[in-house]
C-alpha cells in the first residue's frame, strides 16, 4: 500500500544524488552519492567559479599574447626602418669618405705638380741669371781689372778702379748665392754626392766628427729638375743644412751621424748627434723646427724628433718618392723640444 509514495520520495532523492554524482564526476570533486544536497550545490558553485576564473585567465593570457605580438611586430618594423636608414647613412658616409680621399689625392697631385713646376722655374731662372747677368758681371770684372792694372793709370784713378773692382766681386758673390738658393749647385751631381760634400764641408768648418751612411739609392734613376724627385732632393738637401746648423748652434755635440736610406716608397734622412739632448716633457717649438716641419710637409712628408737628456737628439725626415701621397694625412709629428729651443734653426 505504501510502496508508491515511498518509491516516489526515494526516486527524487536518488535523482538529486545521481545528478550531483554526475557533476562531481565531471569536475573531478569528491561528493557523497546520497543524503548531502547542500554540498553538491556548493561544489557546483566552486566549480563554476573556478571555470570562470580559468576562462578569464585564458582570455587575459590570449590578450597579453596578442598585445605582445602587436608590439613585437611594431618593433620589428621600426628596427627594419632603422636598419635601412643606418645602411643608407653608412653608404652616404662611405661615399663621402671616398670623395674626401679622392679630393685629398687630387690636392696632393696638384701640390706636387706645382712644386715640380716651381722647381723647374727656379732652375730656369738660375740658369738665365748665370748665363746672362753672370757673364756680363764677369766681363765687367775683367775690364775693371785690366783698367786697374794699366801702367799709365793715375794713382787717384787706380784707387777708384780698385774700389769698383771690389764692388763687382761682391756683386758676383751675391749673385752666386742667389743662384745657389734657387737651385743648389751641389745637386747637379746628384743627391748622394751633394750630401757627401755638405757633410764634409760641415766637418771641416765645425771640427766635429761626421759620419755619412747612404744606402738604398743605387736603384734610383736620374730625374730631370722638373720631376717631383728633384723637389724631394732639394727639400732633403735644405733640411740637412738646417739640421747640421742646429747641431752646431745648440747640441754641444762631438759626433754627428747622418744616414739616408730608402724605405719602400720613401726616402728617410736622419741626423743624430751625441749632444746634450732634450729635457723630458718639453714641447717648445721654435721657428727653426716649425720651418723644417713645414718644408717637410710641403714635400708630402713628415718630420719627427726624438731625444733623451744627455743622450743626444735624432731628427728624422721622411719624404715620399715621386711625390707619392702619404698613407694617411696627419699632423707633423714633433717630439719634445727643450725650453732653450734645442736644435732650433733661428
Amino acid at each position: 500500500m505504501h510502496a508508491g509514495p515511498l518509491r516516489g520520495h526515494g526516486g527524487a532523492a536518488w535523482h538529486r544524488c545521481a545528478c550531483g554524482a554526475v557533476f562531481v564526476g565531471i569536475v573531478g570533486a569528491p561528493c557523497a552519492m546520497a543524503g548531502q544536497p547542500a554540498s553538491a550545490a556548493q561544489s557546483l558553485a566552486v566549480a563554476t567559479a573556478a571555470l570562470t576564473i580559468a576562462c578569464t585567465a585564458m582570455a587575459m593570457t590570449a590578450l597579453a599574447l596578442l598585445v605582445c605580438w602587436l608590439r613585437a611586430r611594431t618593433l620589428a618594423r621600426r628596427c627594419g626602418r632603422l636598419a635601412l636608414e643606418l645602411g643608407r647613412e653608412q653608404a652616404r658616409r662611405a661615399q663621402a669618405e671616398r670623395a674626401w680621399r679622392d679630393s685629398q689625392m687630387h690636392l696632393h697631385r696638384l701640390a706636387t705638380a706645382r712644386a715640380g713646376a716651381r722647381e723647374a722655374e727656379r732652375r730656369r731662372i738660375g740658369r738665365d741669371i748665370h748665363d746672362d747677368l753672370g757673364q756680363h758681371l764677369l766681363a765687367l770684372h775683367l775690364d775693371i781689372g785690366s783698367l786697374h792694372n794699366h801702367p799709365r793709370l793715375p794713382a787717384w784713378l787706380r784707387e777708384r778702379t780698385g774700389l769698383v773692382e771690389r764692388h763687382v766681386q761682391q756683386t758676383i758673390r751675391a749673385l752666386r748665392n742667389v743662384i745657389n738658393d734657387l737651385r743648389p749647385a751641389a745637386l747637379e751631381q746628384g743627391l748622394r754626392l751633394a750630401l757627401r760634400r755638405q757633410v764634409d764641408e760641415f766637418a771641416r768648418l765645425s771640427g766635429l766628427r761626421c759620419h755619412l751612411d747612404v744606402a738604398g739609392l743605387d736603384a734610383l734613376a736620374q730625374r730631370s729638375a722638373g720631376t717631383p724627385f728633384a723637389t724631394v732632393e732639394t727639400a732633403l738637401f735644405r733640411l740637412l743644412q738646417e739640421a747640421l746648423s742646429n747641431v752646431l748652434r745648440h747640441a754641444a755635440a762631438r759626433t754627428v751621424h747622418v744616414t739616408l736610406g730608402r724605405e719602400r716608397d720613401r726616402l728617410v734622412l736622419a741626423v743624430r748627434d751625441d749632444g746634450v739632448g732634450l729635457a723630458p716633457g718639453c714641447e717648445a717649438r721654435g721657428a727653426g723646427l716649425s720651418g723644417m716641419a713645414d718644408r717637410a710637409a710641403a714635400a708630402g712628408g713628415e718630420l719627427t724628433l726624438s731625444s733623451r737628456p744627455g743622450r743626444g737628439t735624432t731628427v728624422s725626415i721622411a719624404l715620399p718618392l715621386d711625390g707619392a701621397p702619404p698613407p694617411a694625412p696627419a699632423p707633423t709629428a714633433l717630439s719634445p723640444s727643450s725650453p732653450q729651443e734645442h736644435h732650433e734653426h733661428a
